[in-house]
């Protein structure tokens, strides 16, 4: 299998439907200016998540959610990540993007998050995201919010972005920075959130804040629900992984979200601290706290956190897929120097039974990890319960009024009566 030239589409075959009625073809080139300024970009209609997940239980082995790493540089240093080590400037440009929005949802796929490394390092994410959103998918984008301002959050309202999931894993200033391994960057992050949540529309969006749990947040997490809360958004945890290496997928080489910091793990152990933490969250949720992740998700992790094991069905290269920075597409970021095709031969790769095969067999080798990225999809696929949660949540998004306290939000992080930096 060939791989596309870094910032050059793969070769593009047209299909019987597109041959016969040219109109189904690409949208428009980027360049072509097809909307007045601050207004979203014309698009497919994006498919029901709830609809097309209920789908999923049907078509199971078409890959609803999608991570598109659209670029391997970062603005942090962070002490349980290496990506940041292996920057890269191996990046598909727009023209390439647009097909893989294209081939993405000609296979099936209804949601794509845009990550990294950090997307907001790339001066083209406004862009990127109208080009998604252009060819019919959920586009959701996945910031550590340091470099996401107020005003490239405005250009990516503005051509229609409505997801977004915001980092932050403390609001003790000295616990963020080190995580970062940065200084300086929790003020930014902070003044950052409040503006996007006061941009955000007060209905029918879903912003999450991502925190990943370790020791030194575990009792923080009933206060960073109220922050949630206090922005209008979600709050969505993140069981820190940090397994030997030996055993990595990619035959030795670092995972690239395990980075070395023994003391963000948990250890060994039956830590009732963690039990209680993540009984607390379920309660919560269930009294009507914004917590987005299903109630299997916060029973397993805390199981996973305290014994390292991960027991859930993945299903790594039929629900889900990973894209890196080069367009190359593998079953997760476990997998992403293994496995890889061309996003171009992805719909062949698909119908190949003995890719499939090939894939189910390592994924049962892999050491195993607990993303609620990669997780929830097959939970909400696979558990009814898990379905009728998140069925529940974006009913809930959709109806009820965003109500946001910048004020609340800047006591709790320190910053109240302080002039930004």
């Amino acid at each position: 299998m060939g791989q596309p030239r870094v910032g050059q589409p793969p070769p593009v075959a047209m299909t019987m439907t597109e041959r016969q009625d040219p109109d189904r073809r690409a949208p428009p080139a980027l360049n072509e200016p097809s909307t007045a300024p601050g207004r979203p970009a014309p698009r497919r209609a994006a498919p029901s998540r709830i609809g097309a997940l209920l789908r999923g239980l049907v078509l199971r082995d078409r890959p609803l959610y999608v991570h598109f790493a659209v670029t391997s540089r970062c603005n942090l240093r962070c002490r349980s990540c290496v990506i940041w080590q292996r920057q890269t400037a191996d990046e598909i440009d727009l023209p390439a993007i647009a097909e893989l929005s294209r081939t993405l949802r000609r296979s099936g796929c209804v949601q794509v998050s845009l990550g990294g490394g950090e997307p907001a390092l790339r001066a083209d994410l406004p862009e990127i995201v109208a080009t998604f959103l252009r060819a019919g998918l959920r586009t959701r984008v996945l910031t550590n919010g340091v470099a996401f301002t107020p005003e490239l959050a405005r250009a990516l309202l503005d051509v229609g972005l409505r997801e977004v999931s915001f980092s932050l894993d403390s609001l003790v200033r000295e616990v963020q920075e080190r995580r970062d391994g940065t200084t300086g960057s929790f003020e930014r992050r902070i003044r950052n959130l409040v503006a996007l949540a006061e941009m955000l529309p007060e209905r029918g969006v879903l912003p999450l804040l991502n925190v990943v749990v370790t020791p030194g947040n575990l009792g923080e997490l009933p206060e960073l629900v109220a922050l949630a809360a206090d922005l209008g958004f979600w709050l969505s945890v993140i069981p820190i992984h940090l397994p030997p290496r030996r055993d990595s997928p990619n035959g030795g080489a670092p995972h690239p979200f395990y980075g070395e910091a023994p003391d963000l793990g948990f250890g060994g152990g039956g830590r009732d601290d963690l039990r209680q933490a993540f009984t607390e969250l379920i309660r919560l949720k269930r009294r009507g706290a914004p917590v987005v992740n299903s109630t299997s998700f916060l029973r397993r992790s805390a199981e996973f956190l305290a014994s390292g094991s991960a027991l859930w069905p993945c299903r790594a290269g039929e629900l889900f897929l990973s894209v890196g920075p080069d367009g190359m597409v593998a079953p997760c970021h476990a997998f992403e120097d293994r496995w890889e095709v061309p996003f171009s031969e992805l719909p062949e790769a698909l119908r190949s039974r003995a890719h499939r095969q090939e894939v189910k067999e390592r994924v049962a080798g892999c050491e195993g990890c607990f993303r609620p990225c990669w997780a929830e999809v097959s939970f909400m696929v696979l558990e009814a319960r898990s379905l009728l949660e998140m069925t529940r949540v974006q009913a809930t998004a959709r109806l009820r009024r965003r109500r946001v306290d910048s004020g609340e939000v800047l006591r709790r992080a320190g910053l109240a009566g302080e002039t930004a930096r």
